[in-house]
């Protein structure tokens, strides 16, 4: 075939591309067979060295009375964000290490609210300080996981669940609503509203043998995130990315400038105060800000504010579980509603992350074997508690839809962490104050003192 035969034949000259492409299958199979073996080999490796350290379940009663806004929690996040680490080449891509990570939790079970923080044991006596020093008068205590109180064949016939975790509306250079716009609303202290009174109040409510358990992942990572927010930034007023030069091109540089202004002077003269006549600016230089609208305005603002504080790479996962003669499963929309309050129209929110939710819309997508196994591995990522990670490679791939295939699904992770920095992360989870009345929240009812100074040392 010609290539004038070819091009009057569209069928028979896509199958001649498609089949010269083929032809060529032992250049690109063995690259992605390679890099596939690689990936697995490095979540394997990841996972044994996550298993191989030793953590403990750390239960906080907080104070009776606490009069502290969330910003003695953002203090408590701001100092855990100082285990923040940079494994080197060898300790990433061969012994699997990556960073270690702290989990935040509160539960309800049969209307009783629990808080509690998974840490590494090594962690943890610095974790109680950082907590006793915001709640002097808490209570920290090491206990056993409620997370292996349920029936091990859970989802039954007997016993149901519905899970999901949460990810952002926008990028995540845009911030969520914070406990200080709440606070801004109030004109006196009376008036103030706690963010997760109305989570309290749910799990306040629940009915026996219903709970709902709520999971904050913590990943302290470093700066390079600011400067990405930073660029969004400049993107939107429309500023030049500024290219960093060497010593050399500096040089390079300096020397055409001078030499233009030279050639100015000499073809168009010298201008009065001494300048080139060419080379003069305009007084009047456009401001892209003047043209932006209040909206883009307070968009710009907002992301440079978010910046500006230190952050972790979150995961929020909730579930709700409860036999199925009493599950009611409007309490799991109530919880989604409650984070909704986080949200804003102009700035960022949470929505449900639909490839983890254990709910499928249509019969024709094989529903109950499908919302069966999405919901087993949702439970088993709720108890194992930790980040997902893949490689870049498996991104590449995404935009080709090799997800949809079968023996591909299981190298494409459907977790989405995000950015959250210490102001956010404690507005969405803290210990609620005197503003949260709910009649189950676990207090500290007497005050503890400590043992006065000059007591013998043995």
């Amino acid at each position: 075939m010609d290539l004038s035969t070819a091009l009057q034949s569209p069928v028979d000259f896509a199958l001649a591309i498609l089949h010269f492409i083929l032809s060529l299958w032992w250049i690109y199979v063995p690259i992605i067979l390679f890099l596939l073996v690689k990936d697995i080999w490095l979540k394997n490796a990841r996972r044994n060295s996550t298993e191989a350290l030793e953590w403990v379940l750390l239960e906080v009663i907080p104070p009776k009375e606490i009069e502290k806004t969330p910003y003695a929690m953002e203090q408590i996040f701001g100092g855990l964000h100082g285990f923040q680490s940079n494994p080197n080449w060898w300790e990433r891509k061969i012994q699997g290490k990556v960073q270690d990570h702290f989990s935040f939790e509160m539960i309800g079970q049969s209307g009783d609210i629990r808080f509690f923080v998974r840490t590494l044991s090594v962690y943890r006596n610095f974790v109680e300080a950082q907590i006793y020093a915001q709640f002097p008068q808490a209570e920290i205590a090491e206990v056993d996981h409620y997370v292996q109180s349920i029936p091990r064949d859970v989802p039954s016939s007997d016993y149901d669940l519905w899970g999901t975790e949460l990810m952002l509306t926008k990028e995540e250079f845009y911030p969520i609503r914070t406990y200080k716009e709440f606070e801004r609303d109030a004109k006196q202290k009376e008036q103030r509203v706690d963010p997760l009174a109305s989570i309290s109040e749910i799990l306040a409510k629940l009915q026996s043998a219903e709970q709902i358990w709520i999971q904050t992942l913590l990943r302290p990572i470093d700066h390079k995130w600011q400067e990405k927010a930073e660029k969004e930034r400049d993107k939107l007023i429309g500023r030049k990315e500024e290219k960093k030069e060497g010593m050399i091109a500096k040089e390079i540089s300096a020397w055409g400038k001078v030499a233009g202004e030279e050639l100015g002077k000499f073809a168009g003269g010298a201008s009065e105060d001494g300048g080139s006549k060419s080379g003069d600016k305009n007084e009047f230089e456009v401001n892209p800000m003047d043209y932006m609208t209040k909206i883009e305005k307070d968009s710009v603002t907002a992301i440079e504010e978010k910046a500006n504080k230190i952050g972790f790479e979150t995961i929020i996962r909730f579930l709700y579980l409860a036999p199925t003669t009493v599950f009611a499963k409007p309490n799991a929309g109530g919880i989604i509603g409650c984070y909704k309050l986080f949200s804003t129209q102009v700035m960022n929110g949470f929505r449900p992350n639909p490839k983890v939710t254990t709910k499928l819309d249509y019969k024709i997508q094989l529903k109950k074997p499908r919302e069966f196994g999405r919901k087993r591995k949702i439970l088993a990522s709720y108890q194992k508690r930790d980040f997902v990670a893949q490689s870049e490679f498996i991104n590449y791939l995404r935009p080709l839809n090799f997800e949809r295939l079968p023996i591909m699904k299981r190298f494409f992770i459907k977790h989405k962490p995000f950015i959250l920095n210490i102001e956010e992360i404690a507005s969405i989870y803290h210990y609620p104050g005197l503003m949260a009345e709910a009649p189950t929240l676990p207090r500290v009812e007497a005050k503890r003192g400590g043992p006065p100074s000059g007591l013998p040392v043995k």
